[in-house]
């Protein structure tokens, strides 16, 4: 248990760096430099993927058993959180169809609170995951 302590004193140290921070969180170093023609291929592209997300969104909330406004409201909330901690624009985003049946299998019978308590539940391990580097 001693030892814990330093260890535990020497990572919180080393975890909230300048240099650290800015890794996590890529909208700290691009932001100071957005300007209007960036806004305007954000736009394009804003409207190009909520024009994709949304009829899939509605497709794998049917896939995983419920109302179509769990799909729209996990879909796009998937997309507000890749502005702030997104660094790579090739990783997919939002529900899949793996998720929904999975989704579907756990909570088919139940209210629709068990399945977003399902969906919270795995990002707070995604983040941990996260957190310790795994």
């Amino acid at each position: 248990m001693k030892a814990l302590v330093p260890w535990l004193k020497d990572k919180t140290r080393r975890a909230f760096t300048k240099k650290l921070l800015y890794k996590r969180l890529p909208v700290l170093s691009w932001l100071p430099r957005y300007n209007s023609e960036d806004a305007l291929g954000d736009a394009v592209a804003g409207i190009t993927v909520g024009l994709t997300v949304i009829p899939q969104s509605l497709a794998y909330s049917n896939i995983a058993g419920l109302p179509a406004q769990y799909g729209l409201y996990g879909s796009f909330l998937g997309c507000f959180l890749y502005i702030v901690l997104g660094s790579c624009k090739d990783v997919p985003m939002g529900p899949t169809a793996i998720i929904s049946m999975l989704t579907y299998q756990t909570a088919k019978g139940l209210d629709p609170a068990f399945a977003v308590l399902l969906c919270f539940l795995m990002g707070c391990v995604e983040v941990l995951m996260g957190l310790l580097g795994l």
